[in-house]
């Protein structure tokens, strides 16, 4: 009942607030008109004022957008004077005060999230991995000298290294494998989810040793992210969703928007089939 009457009102893009008297119409957010000012500044906005406007509904002057930090995980503005020694990582990335909060920043609480995503992606068919997954939580400096080592670039929040040794004998050949999975430290949990969902696809692939382009692999590890996102009620996960949606890269988003449709097409078990039918271990 609760649920229901709040979602039942309108609400200021700001404050979320019930808006029950004169507001101010900006897209499909209303503001009430003394939350209709500048995050920077705090002054009202007048008419021909050019604003930014975050997904959190935080409104900036387009002049004052300098004044302003954006979150390194959910895109909030956030300003700068108000922002404690905490929010700044030593790596220089920054993070509002929400995902600041719930950020991961010990190793075993990684490894307990790991357990939870382990668990999500099994209820769709993806096994848990046959060899060892060592687990590191590491600084941006740390994730992108070892993404370089191995010629991988890009703006990465996680990346996985996986190495194997087939040994033959008279009874055949067996092939081991260990994994290394690298995450950055100090995201929210909601992105810490989504990120070992795509690490743990990367890992499925790898023990399969599925071959395919770029748009294809990084297009179906992002699936493991959606469908841990969608079991996670926060508007951080939202925002991640959309964010995938919505993302320029080729191979991150082209190949997210073409995986994601092909599974609307023929669900999780036959999307699997095709993907291991890619590999050499069949």
């Amino acid at each position: 009942e609760y649920v229901r009457d709040w979602l039942s009102k309108e609400r200021c893009g700001a404050c979320n607030q019930p808006v029950t008297t004169r507001s101010k119409k900006v897209g499909k957010s209303s503001y009430h008109l003394a939350c209709f000012q500048c995050a920077a500044c705090s002054k009202s906005f007048r008419g021909g004022d050019r604003f930014q406007l975050d997904q959190w509904g935080t409104l900036a002057h387009v002049t004052h957008v300098t004044q302003m930090f954006d979150c390194g995980s959910c895109g909030r503005l956030f300003p700068r004077r108000g922002a404690s020694r905490d929010q700044i990582y030593p790596d220089n990335r920054v993070a509002c005060r929400v995902c600041r909060d719930d950020a991961i920043l010990d190793l075993e609480e990684l490894k307990s999230l790991r357990n939870e995503v382990t668990v999500i992606l099994e209820s769709v068919g993806i096994a848990r991995p046959g060899g060892a997954v060592e687990l590191k939580l590491v600084s941006k400096r740390e994730l992108d000298n070892e993404a370089k080592r191995i010629h991988v670039g890009g703006n990465l929040k996680g990346l996985t290294v996986s190495r194997f040794r087939t040994v033959s004998s008279k009874k055949g050949s067996e092939t081991t494998f260990f994994h290394a999975v690298y995450v950055l430290f100090g995201l929210p949990k909601s992105e810490i989810r989504s990120v070992i969902a795509h690490e743990l696809m990367h890992v499925w692939l790898n023990e399969r040793q599925v071959e395919a382009p770029a748009d294809v692999i990084e297009g179906f590890c992002n699936l493991g992210s959606d469908h841990v996102l969608r079991q996670d009620t926060t508007r951080v996960a939202w925002i991640l969703m959309d964010n995938m949606k919505t993302n320029p890269s080729p191979a991150y988003g082209g190949g997210y928007r073409k995986m994601i449709a092909r599974l609307g097409q023929v669900g999780w078990p036959r999307i699997l089939a095709e993907m291991e039918a890619r590999g050499k271990k069949r």
